[in-house]
């Protein structure tokens, strides 16, 4: 036993030593009492203090409350780490009575726009600040340039801090890792060189900082030789890639430029950045070919040059350290297969949207640790085996337009982890083997459109996991299946389906997530059910080009989150719903060629203000077109031809100054132009043919680039495009014209209280009959003797009746008798 305490003392003191060597570590001691009631009064500036702090509450001493630290020696509390805690309220100074302290940490903390607090200069032993994602406001004080030991600083947000300059980081010589991300530095036009006298800096982080200088040199030599993680994306630097940069080739392990507006060639010098392992280019101007010099780039393991302009044939050899090569979206052509083949360790390999052509053998994809392949919009094609088993399993397969043969690809049954399917185009034909609706559990995203598939498909509703479903442009057959409430996307366009929808309303239950529903194309038929009160999401509706028939139902309106509303070549009768002026936000809608009728309701030029397309084409509307339609004022499209609209066309259409496209061909509309229809400035195309309008053809920029064909079918107008000469009594003409507009005025006026007329003679007759009928029955209740006369009436009536029909019936069965009689 005391063998035990003697080993157990030894083990003792070995800690304490241990312990010394890091004095941020609470070493039992108990705190000062004045720190104490320090960070209580600072607690006591949230609103709403977390879980986490009830140590704060039920422990008398501080050293061992959540997120606060003290030195095991003096007892002074050293670190404050709040962070993540969803905390809201003030930084009080209170916090000034911590003065020891060296380690704070308030980020992703709300302090509700509040300015950074000076007093934080005065933690003269601070080493570590962290106020990124605080919600503070305003400009940066200079004043934390006197935190001489800071070694961390990171105040990156959303965009509300600024700085005029960094002169004041001139005396941080301890700097080693610098975040300024989402700070507007727009003016901060010398950053570059106050941020090279920071010898000791290896990670700089000015993602998003509004940046738009880039210089090409620096005054003097680069002086941030230990850099070794580089983050300058998503600013607006509109230059080269300096060649200062490459100095810092040595010791560069991470340099992320994506978005920043750089252009121009990849320096062959990129090739002598060995210890850079993140290489991120993506979404520039970048061009040309990727140099050889690529492959000298040994420890590189991932890199992105998606999105720029690059051209060319890949090199031969590439880093053989890479795991993650995306060079989408650019202009590259030629082999690939020579290029990949020696990637052993990729895992995700993504050369989608370029011009390469070659063949995918099982040679090429004998890569074991791939997770994610998009070969998608190129021009391979597949040359494997039936019965092959690829050695990876992927998580994402992307093929998009790839050349897969006429039969399914047996080989991705052995791919049991994706998640993400995109086989669309690839011309495979005949019907989708049943193991493939069910094969993973995991696939939230499938795309099978664009191909030859057949046969009808399975219900989805036990497929929880299924978030979008493409199978748009085959022909498929068959009822509309069920999917579950998690389905988002649902594209089931240009195939067979027939049937009704009620499948969709039967799977629009509480809560489910449609976003997207698009059946368009098919041939659906019968009424379009009232069941969408549960499409609270759906953001996208498209039912043409179907043989649905009744009326628009009211619950369409109950759609308020929708963007666009397709119903047009379908047999909808009546008119649109007053309910549909909830859809503020709807911006498409499409209900032509179908049997709508009556006047284009006010409300839809009062209500929808944010409609950019609006087709009302083909349908049996009539009266005149109303002058609310001229407040729409986001429209780009605007087609009401082959009704019977009439009068004259509203005199404010000038108001729709972006529109590009008008059509009113074929109607009955009359009387001259709008003076003012010359100002509409982005018309590219307007037919007005097939009317009865007349007077003097517009006069405009726009208007002089419509031909004759716009204005055909119209007898009386007059000028250019049309051979006919604007006569002398043009004027007369347009006094016509004007009184015209007033009767039209006058129309509009009645039609658009025509409503209330209805409405009220409807409820006046209501009333009438409620009234007579009481007074009617109460008086025979009080009154004795109206009572037995109304009964005697009665009992005559019915003996009247009778005598009749007896009479009636004796004459009809002898007559009956002699056409039963032979002749």
């Amino acid at each position: 036993m005391e063998g035990v305490a003697l080993i157990l003392s030894l083990l003792l003191v070995v800690v304490v030593v241990n312990l010394d060597g890091f004095s941020c570590v609470y070493s039992g001691s108990h705190c000062i009492e004045s720190e104490k009631n320090a960070l209580i009064k600072f607690s006591q500036g949230f609103k709403n203090p977390s879980r986490s702090m009830l140590s704060w509450m039920l422990d008398e001493n501080c050293c061992s409350w959540k997120g606060v630290e003290c030195d095991n020696k003096t007892g002074h509390v050293i670190t404050l780490d709040l962070h993540k805690q969803f905390l809201q309220g003030e930084f009080r100074n209170s916090l000034l009575g911590l003065p020891y302290l060296r380690h704070l940490d308030m980020s992703h903390i709300d302090f509700l726009g509040e300015r950074i607090p000076e007093f934080i200069s005065s933690f003269k032993d601070l080493e570590y600040l962290n106020l990124s994602k605080t919600n503070f406001r305003g400009m940066i004080p200079e004043h934390l340039g006197n935190l001489s030991r800071l070694q961390f600083l990171d105040l990156s947000g959303d965009f509300s801090l600024r700085v005029n300059n960094l002169e004041w980081i001139h005396s941080l010589f301890s700097m080693k890792i610098l975040d300024l991300s989402g700070v507007d530095m727009r003016s901060a036009e010398n950053w570059l060189h106050d941020i090279n006298l920071l010898s000791s800096l290896s990670e700089l982080r000015l993602s998003a900082c509004q940046l738009t200088t880039f210089p090409e040199f620096l005054p003097t030599f680069v002086n941030f030789t230990s850099l070794r993680i580089l983050d300058l994306s998503l600013n607006y630097f509109d230059a080269t890639i300096p060649t200062w940069l490459l100095n810092t080739s040595h010791s560069l392990v991470y340099l992320n430029l994506t978005r920043s507006q750089v252009y121009g060639l990849l320096p062959n010098t990129f090739g002598n950045m060995r210890s850079l392992r993140v290489l991120d280019l993506s979404g520039n101007s970048i061009q040309g070919n990727l140099p050889h010099s690529f492959e000298k780039m040994s420890s590189v393991s991932f890199l992105d040059l998606s999105k720029d302009e690059l051209t060319g044939y890949l090199p031969p050899t590439l880093p053989s350290k890479l795991k993650y090569l995306d060079i989408s979206d650019n202009i590259m052509e030629g082999p690939l297969a020579r290029s990949i083949t020696q990637l052993k360790q990729l895992v995700v390999l993504n050369v989608s949207w370029n011009s390469f052509n070659d063949s995918i053998t099982e040679h090429f994809l004998n890569l074991t640790h791939l997770r994610v392949l998009d070969l998608s919009s190129n021009s391979f094609i597949f040359n494997v085996s039936a019965t092959w088993m690829p050695r990876f399993q992927l998580d994402s397969l992307s093929l998009q337009s790839c050349g897969l043969g006429a039969q399914f690809p047996q080989w991705i049954q052995t791919q049991k982890e994706l998640s993400f399917i995109d086989i669309s185009r690839t011309n495979i034909s005949g019907e989708v083997p049943d193991w493939f609706w069910n094969f993973s559990a995991k696939v939230y995203h499938i795309d099978l459109s664009g191909n030859n598939f057949s046969g009808e498909i399975p219900e989805f509703t036990e497929r929880v996991c299924l978030t979008k479903l493409d199978l748009s442009d085959n022909n498929f057959h068959g009822p509309l299946p069920h999917f579950s409430p998690k389905m988002m996307t649902l594209i089931l366009a240009r195939n067979s389906f027939n049937g009704t929808i009620s499948p969709v309303c039967e799977s629009l239950v509480m809560n489910n997530s449609l976003s997207l529903l698009d059946l368009s194309s098919n041939f659906l038929s019968g009424q379009l059910s009232d069941c969408w009160r549960y499409g609270k999401n759906l953001q996208g509706l498209n039912l043409g080009h179907n043989d649905l028939s009744g009326e628009i139902p009211h619950s369409i309106g109950d759609l308020t989150n929708l963007f666009f509303l397709q119903l047009q070549n379908n047999s909808f009768s009546k008119n649109l719903f007053s309910s549909l002026k909830n859809i503020t936000g709807l911006k498409f809608l499409d209900v032509s060629e179908n049997s709508l009728s009556g006047n284009i309701p006010f409300w839809l030029g009062e209500s929808l203000n944010a409609l950019g397309i609006l087709i009302l084409s083909r349908n049996n509307y009539d009266g005149i077109i109303p002058r609310e339609i001229c407040q729409l004022t986001a429209l780009r499209v605007l087609n009401l031809s082959s009704n019977n609209f009439r009068g004259a066309i509203p005199r404010d259409i000038h108001n729709l100054k972006i529109l590009e496209s008008l059509d009113l061909s074929r109607n009955q509309l009359s009387c001259s132009f709008p003076p003012r229809m010359g100002e509409l400035p982005f018309l590219e195309f307007a037919n007005f043919s097939f009317n009865d309008l007349t007077g003097k053809i517009p006069v405009g920029p726009q208007f002089n680039t419509f031909e004759n064909s716009s204005y055909v079918g119209n007898a009386n107008l007059c000028g250019f495009p049309v051979s006919r000469f604007c006569s002398d009594h043009l004027h007369e003409d347009m006094v016509h014209c004007s009184n015209n507009n007033q009767e039209v005025q006058a129309i509009e006026h009645e039609e658009n209280n025509n409503w209330l007329d209805e409405f009220s003679f409807y409820i006046s007759m209501g009333i009438g009959f409620y009234t007579g009928f009481w007074l009617f029955w109460v008086t025979l209740m009080l009154k004795e003797s109206w009572r037995y006369a109304y009964m005697r009436f009665l009992e005559n009536m019915g003996n009247k009746i009778y005598v009749f029909a007896t009479i009636r019936l004796k004459n009809i069965q002898p007559a009956k008798g002699l056409r039963n009689c032979p002749n």
